[in-house]
Parts: C-alpha cells; sequence; structure tokens
C-alpha cells in the first residue's frame, strides 16, 4: 500500500514536469518566433 502511493507521487510529480516542461518550451517558442519577426527593437 505505501510503495503504491510513493509510485503515485512520484507519477504525477514526473507528469507535472512533463507538462510544465512542455508549457514552457510552447512559450520559449512563442517569444523566439516574436524576436524573429522584429516586432520587439532591441
Amino acid at each position: 500500500m505505501d510503495l503504491k502511493e510513493r509510485k503515485r507521487k512520484r507519477a504525477l510529480i514526473v507528469f507535472q514536469i512533463v507538462i510544465y516542461g512542455y508549457l514552457l518550451t510552447m512559450f520559449f517558442i512563442q517569444l523566439y518566433m516574436s524576436f524573429a519577426r522584429g516586432w520587439w527593437d532591441l
């Protein structure tokens, strides 16, 4: 029972890391695309 709970918690943590990593990747791609299009003049 305890081992099952621990595995489930680890699976949830891994799942969250994957989701947040995906969202961050999407965000950075959007940011890069906007810079590449020259929307921002730095």
